[in-house]
C-alpha cells in the first residue's frame, strides 16, 4: 500500500493505493486554515474496510499535522475510533460530533 500526498493552496489530498498500485482504496482531505488543520474527509472503499487502511491514512495525516490543532466533524459511530487515535470530543453540531487532536 502506498499513500500519496498532494498540496495546493492549503488543501491537502491523500490517496491510498492498493498493493498493486492499480486503484485508490482510500482518500482523505485536509484543509489548513488559521493555523489549524481541518480533516474534511476520510474514506475507505467498502471492499477494503476492516484492514487498517483508514488507520494508516489517519496516522499519516497526524504525522503531517501533529504540530497543530487537528479538527474533524464525525458521525457518532466514528467518535471512539478517533479517540483511539488521540482525539477528544469537544462538541456537537447537528449530526456531527466535533473531535480535536491537540499538538
Amino acid at each position: 500500500m502506498r499513500i500519496e500526498h498532494q498540496e495546493e493552496g492549503g488543501l491537502h489530498r491523500y490517496e491510498c493505493w492498493d498493493d498493486y498500485g492499480c486503484s485508490v482504496v482510500a482518500s482523505a482531505v485536509v484543509q489548513v486554515q488559521n493555523g489549524h488543520a481541518y480533516l474534511q474527509d476520510i474514506n475507505v472503499s467498502p471492499g477494503h474496510r476492516g484492514r487498517g487502511i483508514g488507520t494508516q491514512l489517519l496516522k499519516q495525516v497526524i504525522a503531517d499535522f501533529g504540530d497543530r490543532v487537528l479538527v474533524a466533524g464525525v458521525f457518532q459511530a466514528r467518535v471512539q475510533w478517533y479517540e483511539r487515535h488521540g482525539f477528544e470530543q469537544v462538541g456537537r453540531e447537528n449530526e456531527l460530533f466535533k473531535v480535536v487532536r491537540w499538538p
